[in-house]
């Protein structure tokens, strides 16, 4: 065996592959050869100290990360923020105009049975919008709903003016529910998507 096959045993020995030769014949090789010997001790210092170099440092961003996740997640789009303002002093003018018909069951002569049952209807729609305020992620359930209540609302009180069976002035109340609708569906439907939170490295 020559030093160059000895050599290139050696380094496969260190790096776990097939050496190529006999083992008996390698170590016969390293008895009676110094240099080969001074090869194979500097090759494991070499490879001792490339496995237990220390890793390159990196900046830690954990600090900034948290902080950005914080700041985004408090962030809130002025044009949501007004959206959900909206459906709040709707709601609350909801409420106020279902309680003469809820409590006193007092709607333009109507029996008081037919007053309650709207009031309901509309103290119903109310707490959903002051719910979807403050929880606008809940406003997929609430949206199938409150559409078909508005638009069953607003479609016969066309149909009642039509028919001349009431004013069409005192029909523009349901313009507040129309209102708090479409609040409701810009809030959940946002026109421009919502930006992604961007961290900066120190």
């Amino acid at each position: 065996m020559n030093c160059t096959t000895a050599r290139a045993a050696i380094s496969a020995r260190l790096d776990g592959e097939e050496l190529g030769v006999a083992p008996v014949d390698l170590d016969g090789h390293l008895a009676q050869c110094p240099a080969c010997r001074a090869f194979r001790r500097d090759a494991e210092a070499m490879h001792r100290d490339g496995r237990l170099a220390e890793a390159p440092e990196v900046p830690d961003l954990t600090a900034p990360i948290l902080a950005s996740i914080g700041q985004e997640s408090r962030r809130q789009p002025a044009h949501e923020y007004a959206l959900r303002i909206t459906l709040v002093v709707v709601a609350l003018v909801q409420i106020v105009a279902a309680v003469p018909a809820l409590v006193l069951g007092d709607d333009a002569g109507v029996p008081v049975h037919a007053p309650r049952h709207l009031g309901s209807f509309d103290l119903a729609l109310a707490i959903g919008f002051l719910f979807a305020a403050w929880r606008p992620s809940r406003l997929p359930g609430l949206l199938p709903i409150a559409t078909a209540l508005v638009a069953c609302l607003v479609g016969t009180s066309v149909l009642d003016v039509l028919d001349g069976r009431t004013g069409a002035f005192t029909e523009t109340q349901h313009a507040v529910e129309v209102i708090g609708l479409a609040a409701a569906w810009l809030l959940a439907h946002p026109l421009a998507p919502r930006r992604r939170a961007h961290w900066s490295t120190p």
